[in-house]
């Protein structure tokens, strides 16, 4: 064993490529062991060493390097292999928690589906009561006709020489009218018919009534920053490339390493990208939308007075949603005060405006701060009911109120959403701060998951482009994950 090791270690210290030749150097370039010929040939433009001076130093650097390392990265390296055990305990943990809730539904369904069998025996046995109602009271006639002509006949035959003569004629009327009446009854003249008719099980549609199995996947692609300041809005344009608003309200092009390409003349809040290309811009300083086209050269503006636009973003047909508010308290309003969410044109012309819900008078938002439209062309919007709480407004496109979400199945005291954004398939996902997460819903207001978990950093603001999730920090810090919903 000991005569086989050694062969072996021998037989590491020879270069295979030049006949056995021993490896008496190291290329620092290449990061392996050569020997003179490699030094010469492949490896002659590269950083060597001989290995007796690199040992040297390393013997005298790598202790203390290996101390470093127990001390200060193995440590962080056996919480990360806790982090891992810990998320296969909740993948368990949650395991169980669907196949309570599945069990829980399936018996809520068998109770109702036995609710409804039993409804339909009720339904049987009623009309087969009322049927046999009908045949029993014919049957009692019938029977009292055979009674009372079984002792008119026996009374004719058996005392016909000893009754008067009157007598005799008026039993033998009575008898045959009797008698007609009596024939006349038929159990044949009534149908009375029950049947159950079985409905053949539609799978597909029991299968969406009982309920779906959403698996997310979320992998964390890639960090960016920390910039110096808090992110306010995010918008990509590609998997890799995004536009960026900092605290500065500049807009920024980012690559996949954060490295600015191009920014923008214009101090903005939010911004879109128009269908040709062209930049549509908020105002951080006047009450304008601002068009510019790629090179960032005014194409057109118009007012917004005496409301101030916000957050912008694209609907259909080039179309985009805009929110307002006048300038005055952020949560304490005044009879004229106004927060609005407008869908508008490119040239400022006003489609559809959301103030208001049916009756005309209560209020839709507080502070609508964030809006987006998805696939159904539902609007969705942010809205900030004070410091610490908040909402997700979503309405059809009329305007009309589809559904509130305030937080249900979170389990946190406060509910404060931060922004908003949806996916191709028209689910709604929102950062919220309060969890320090990013959630999602169904169409329908259906809470379905959480997303992303973090603790000291907020998400702040969030996009979706493909299957790639954009997330910006209130520390200046950009992530991006990819997802994936079965």
């Amino acid at each position: 064993m000991a005569s086989s090791l050694y062969k072996a270690q021998c037989a590491l210290r020879l270069c295979e490529k030049h006949d056995k030749k021993e490896l008496h150097a190291y290329c620092k370039t290449c990061q392996e062991k050569i020997c003179s010929t490699c030094i010469k040939e492949d490896h002659n433009s590269h950083d060597w060493e001989m290995i007796t001076d690199i040992l040297r130093e390393k013997k005298h650097n790598l202790p203390k390097e290996c101390k470093e390392i127990r001390e200060t990265q193995l440590p962080c390296l056996r919480n990360e292999l806790e982090n891992f055990e810990d998320k296969i305990q909740e993948l368990d943990a949650g395991f169980e928690q669907n196949k309570s809730d599945i069990n829980d539904s399936r018996k809520s369904y068998i109770d109702e589906i036995n609710k409804l069998f039993d409804g339909r025996i009720y339904e049987c046995r009623k009309n087969t009561e009322t049927a046999k109602r009908k045949f029993k009271d014919e049957r009692d006639g019938l029977k009292r006709k055979v009674e009372y002509l079984d002792m008119i006949t026996s009374s004719l035959d058996k005392d016909i020489n000893t009754l008067p003569d009157h007598d005799i004629l008026d039993m033998e009327k009575e008898m045959r009218v009797e008698l007609e009446k009596a024939l006349s009854y038929s159990a044949d003249k009534y149908t009375c018919t029950t049947v159950f008719v079985p409905r053949q099980i539609n799978v597909e549609a029991l299968e969406h009534m009982i309920g779906e199995i959403y698996s997310t996947s979320v992998e964390e692609i890639k960090e960016i920053g920390p910039y110096p300041e808090s992110i306010l809005k995010i918008k990509p344009v590609s998997d890799i490339d995004a536009w960026m608003i900092c605290a500065d309200y500049h807009a920024k092009l980012i690559d996949r390493i954060g490295t600015q390409i191009k920014d923008i003349n214009a101090k903005c809040i939010d911004l879109i990208i128009s269908e040709r290309g062209n930049f549509v811009l908020t105002s951080s300083v006047k009450t304008q939308i601002l068009i510019r086209d790629q090179n960032g050269k005014k194409i057109s503006e118009f007012s917004t007075k005496p409301l101030r636009a916000s957050s912008i973003s694209k609907a259909e047909n080039d179309e985009i949603l805009v929110t307002l508010r006048e300038k005055g308290d952020d949560y304490n309003l005044l009879p004229t005060s106004r927060r609005a969410v407008q869908r508008m044109t490119l040239t400022g012309d006003v489609l559809n405006t959301y103030e208001f819900m049916e009756d005309g008078t209560t209020r839709l938002f507080t502070l609508p701060v964030s809006t987006v439209e998805n696939k159904n062309n539902d609007v969705c919007v942010v809205n900030w009911i004070s410091n610490m709480s908040g909402e997700l407004v979503v309405l059809y496109k009329s305007g009309r109120q589809k559904f509130t979400y305030r937080g249900e199945g979170l389990n946190i005291e406060n509910f404060v959403p931060t922004d908003v954004a949806c996916d191709s398939r028209s689910n709604i996902i929102f950062s919220e701060a309060y969890s320090s997460a990013i959630h999602m819903l169904d169409e329908n207001g259906m809470y379905l998951c959480k997303l992303c978990q973090y603790g000291q950093l907020t998400p702040f603001v969030i996009a979706v482009y493909g299957d790639k999730l954009w997330c910006g920090f209130d520390r200046g810090t950009v992530k991006v994950y990819r997802y994936y919903i079965n």
